[in-house]
């Protein structure tokens, strides 16, 4: 396989509130649009983008659709992409589950504790990376992006980097923001670019 550049593009701003979204299928904010257009503009101008990639949640689906009518490049939408599914806690305001379990936050990034009737981190991660193998397979060109979610982004900067899910979570791509890598086959993908949201 060609060397390529894979772009890790995070959704904008949505009104989450303090809330825990994961399968919450919320829109972008207005600052959200604003962030993801400017970060396109940015990410298109050191190359053209050739493939892309989404979750079908709207927060990232509904910029992605437009991002490609406008480039006039085929969509893939993956289910594999969506972001990790909170069960009972999806959609609760952060600190009333603190309340109730003290450091889930932690136990859950580091795949010790999964929410009641949720995705355990083992089959959250299978099904990212499952994703990603398919769709980089048939995925043409040498300009990759995906749009997608922090725990779907956190998960592939791990295996690609080859870190610890530890370490790759300081690897902060906050909302609207980019992490690009260089991909070589054979060889571990190195991290080139990481940018905050392009527009405030």
């Amino acid at each position: 396989m060609s060397p390529y550049t894979l772009t890790l593009l995070r959704h904008g701003d949505i009104p989450h509130a303090g809330r825990l979204i994961g399968r919450t299928d919320l829109e972008l904010s207005p600052r959200g649009w604003q962030q993801l257009r400017a970060s396109w503009a940015s990410l298109s101008r050191t190359a053209p983008v050739t493939a892309l990639a989404s979750s079908p949640l709207q927060r990232c689906h509904a910029f992605a659709v437009e991002s490609a009518r406008v480039a006039s490049l085929a969509l893939k939408v993956d289910a594999g992409f969506a972001e990790m599914d909170f069960g009972d806690w999806d959609g609760r305001d952060s600190r009333e589950i603190e309340n109730e379990v003290p450091g889930w936050g932690l136990r859950l990034a580091e795949g010790t504790l999964s929410a009641p009737a949720g995705e355990s981190f083992e089959v959250f991660r299978s099904r990212v990376l499952g994703a990603l193998s398919g769709w980089i397979e048939a995925a043409p060109g040498s300009h990759r992006v995906l749009i997608a979610h922090g725990g779907v982004i956190t998960v592939l900067l791990a295996e690609l980097l080859q870190l610890p899910f530890s370490a790759a979570r300081l690897i902060a791509v906050p909302r609207g923001g980019f992490a690009q890598l260089a991909m070589l086959d054979g060889h571990p993908a190195y991290l080139t670019r990481l940018e905050p949201p392009c527009a405030a």
